[in-house]
C-alpha cells in the first residue's frame, strides 16, 4: 500500500492562511520572555487581538501559480478562488491532482482521472481548513484550544489547536513576535504532516507566504511549493469551475474472470504490451503498481523517488505512464501506476507481477465472489449489486467502512483483499482501547510492501458487518509505530480470511459496498480458539 492521500494546494491553503493571521500582533511581553511560570493567554484574547488587526478587507478572488519539487520530481500548481468557488491544479512528474469547490461540495480527480466527492475523512478535515482560514474560529473561541509553546527553527511559537463542528482537529503554530503563522498540522495516516510557511511577501498590501514545505516528518520526501505569481480580487473566469467527470474502463459489456490464488491471495490475469501477467487484487493498495522487472519488460520509464508507507515507511517506489492496462476484454487508458522491486519489497516472499489497486476498483463495478474464483464487472450501474449496502468512505483512496466489535466499539477499517489473514488492528487503535483483543507472546510476521511487521496473534468474540455477525476471528495486532499498519485514523483491515465468506460487490461510484453471504460462508460460531499462551 502505497500512496500519499490527497492535498489541497499549499500555496493557495498557505496564501487564505496569511489572510487570516499575517495582521495578529506579538504576544504580550510577557509570553516573549518566556519566564519559568508564564502565564497561560487565553483563547478569547489571542482572537481578539486578531480581530482587532485584520481590517484589511476580505479577498473577494485570488489566482496563483508555480513550482512544485520533491521525490525526485518537478512540476507546477495553479490555483483560483472566487466567492464559495475554488480549484487547485497541481501537477508532480506525470502525477497530477485537481481539488474542486463548488460551495459545500468539494471534489477530488487524481492522476487517474477519477473523480470523487469528498465525503468523508477529508472532507471532515476540509471543514476544519476552512474554519481556520476563513477566520470563523474568532467568532467561536469555544472550538480552539491553546496547546502551549514551542519552538519552530529558532523561533518562539504559539500553539493553537481548533476544529469546526464536524471537523477534525488541526494545530497552527504562530510566531510569538511577529504574529505571522509558521506551520499547520494535521493528522494524516501513521502520523502529523506539517506545512511549513515563509518567504512572506506583500502583495497589494496583504502579506503571503511564497513557499511552503509539504512533509510527513521524512525529510527526503517533502515536496516543495514555490509561488512566482499571485493576483488579487481580478475575475475569475466560470470556466474555471466546469465540474469534473470521472473517467472509467472501456468496456461494451459486464465481464466474468477466473481468479486465481497465489499464497493465500487472489488475483487476475492482465495484459500489458502483448504480454500476461499475473496480478493481486489489492483493494487496500492506493495504485495499480508494477514490478520493476515488468515495467522494464514494457520499456515504460521509472522516474522519482517516492516514499511508501507499507509494513514499514521506505523508499525505492517510482511513477511511470502506464498506456494501457487490459483486463479481460476490458481495459484502462492511461494510467499513471507506480513501480518497485516487488522481489525485494515483500523481503522475498513470493513473486508477483504486480497489483490490481484502488484505481481499477474506481473505474468500475466490481463483484467478487471468493468461493467460485471469479471477478465480474464492468462500468458503473452496469448491474445490480447483490446483498446488503454497507457505507464507504473513499477519500483517501483507501475503501474504508465503519464496522462493530464486541458490541462496544465503532471504529473504520480498510477493506483490503491484499491481506490474506482475517482481522487485523492496528497498535494506535489497541491503546486507544485496552483489552478489546486478549494479549498473546505469539509473535507472528505480517508481509507487506517494505517487508515485514511484528505482530501478535489474538482473537476478537465478535465482529459485526452490517447485520452480519462473524465470531472468534483470528486477530494480529501489529506492534509498528510507523507504515500503513501503525494509521492513525483505521482501527486496522478487514482481510481475505473474512472477505472469503462473501460474495463482495465493489461500488465506488456510489460509495457503498455489498455484501452477499457466499458458498463458504461460516459464521464462526462454532469455532474453538484456542489462545497461544
Amino acid at each position: 500500500m502505497s500512496g500519499v492521500g490527497p492535498r489541497k494546494v499549499a500555496a493557495f491553503r498557505g496564501a487564505c492562511l496569511a489572510a487570516l493571521l499575517a495582521f495578529v500582533p506579538a504576544l504580550p511581553s510577557a509570553v516573549a520572555a518566556a519566564p519559568q511560570r508564564e502565564p497561560v493567554p487565553a483563547v478569547s484574547e489571542i482572537l481578539a487581538m486578531y480581530a482587532r488587526a485584520t481590517h484589511g478587507g476580505d479577498v473577494t478572488s485570488l489566482e496563483s501559480s508555480g513550482t512544485v519539487t520533491g521525490e525526485g520530481l518537478t512540476g507546477d500548481f495553479h490555483s483560483w478562488r472566487s466567492g464559495g468557488d475554488e480549484r487547485d491544479d497541481e501537477r508532480l512528474g506525470p502525477r497530477s491532482e485537481t481539488t474542486l469547490r463548488l460551495g459545500d461540495h468539494l471534489y477530488l480527480r487524481t492522476s487517474n482521472g477519477n473523480v470523487r466527492e469528498l465525503m468523508g475523512y477529508l472532507r471532515r478535515r476540509a471543514l476544519t481548513e476552512d474554519f481556520v482560514d476563513s477566520g470563523a474560529f474568532v467568532n467561536a473561541p469555544e472550538r480552539s484550544k491553546f496547546l502551549g509553546f514551542g519552538s519552530l527553527d529558532g523561533a518562539r511559537a504559539g500553539r493553537l489547536d481548533g476544529r469546526a463542528d464536524g471537523g477534525e482537529p488541526e494545530t497552527v503554530w504562530i510566531d510569538a513576535s511577529t504574529g505571522l503563522p509558521l506551520r499547520v498540522e494535521y493528522i494524516d495516516g501513521d502520523g502529523p504532516t506539517t506545512i511549513d510557511f515563509s518567504d512572506w511577501r506583500d502583495v497589494d498590501g496583504r502579506r503571503f507566504p511564497f513557499k511552503l514545505v509539504t512533509s510527513d516528518g521524512e525529510r527526503q520526501f517533502d515536496i516543495v511549493q514555490q509561488t512566482t505569481s499571485m493576483a488579487l480580487d481580478v475575475p475569475v473566469s466560470a470556466d474555471i469551475f466546469t465540474p469534473l467527470h470521472n473517467r472509467t474502463i472501456v468496456t461494451d459489456v459486464v465481464q466474468t474472470v477466473p481468479l486465481f490464488e497465489r499464497n493465500a491471495h487472489v488475483g487476475c490475469h492482465v495484459a500489458i504490451a502483448g504480454r500476461t501477467y499475473e496480478f493481486l487484487l489489492d483493494t487496500g493498495a492506493q495504485s495499480v503498481l508494477l514490478d520493476s522487472r515488468v515495467a522494464k519488460e514494457a520499456g515504460l520509464a521509472e522516474v522519482g523517488a517516492l516514499e511508501v508507507r507499507g509494513a514499514s515507511r521506505s523508499g525505492g517506489l517510482h511513477v511511470l505512464n502506464l498506456p494501457r492496462l487490459d483486463i479481460g476484454a476490458a481495459h484502462l487508458d492511461e494510467l499513471v501506476a507506480t513501480s518497485i522491486d516487488l522481489r525485494r519489497a515483500l523481503g522475498g516472499v513470493g513473486r508477483i507481477d504486480g497489483i490490481l489497486g484502488f484505481p481499477f476498483f474506481a473505474s468500475s463495478l466490481v463483484e467478487i465472489d471468493f468461493a467460485n474464483r471469479t471477478m465480474r464487472f464492468g462500468l458503473p450501474g452496469s448491474f445490480v449489486p447483490r446483498g446488503r449496502r454497507v457505507p464507504l468512505d473513499i477519500d483517501r483512496g483507501l475503501i474504508e467502512a465503519t464496522f462493530q466489535l464486541d458490541h462496544t466499539v465503532q471504529a473504520p477499517f480498510v477493506i483490503d483483499t491484499g491481506n490474506s489473514g482475517e482481522l487485523l488492528l492496528y497498535r494506535p487503535f489497541v491503546s486507544t482501547h485496552p483489552g478489546i483483543v486478549p494479549f498473546s507472546n505469539a509473535l507472528v510476521p505480517n508481509y507487506g510492501i517494505g517487508g515485514a511487521a511484528s505482530t501478535y496473534r489474538s482473537s476478537l468474540d465478535e465482529l459485526l458487518l452490517g447485520d452480519v455477525a462473524l465470531y472468534h476471528r483470528i486477530t494480529d495486532v501489529v506492534l509498528a509505530e510507523k507504515g500503513a499498519f501503525a494509521d492513525r485514523i483505521d482501527a486496522g483491515n478487514i482481510g481475505l480470511g473474512i472477505l472469503r465468506n462473501f460474495i463482495v460487490t465493489f461500488d465506488l461510484a456510489n460509495n457503498a459496498l455489498y455484501l452477499e453471504k457466499g458458498d463458504a460462508f461460516d459464521d464462526g460460531r462454532l469455532r474453538t480458539v484456542t489462545m497461544p499462551s
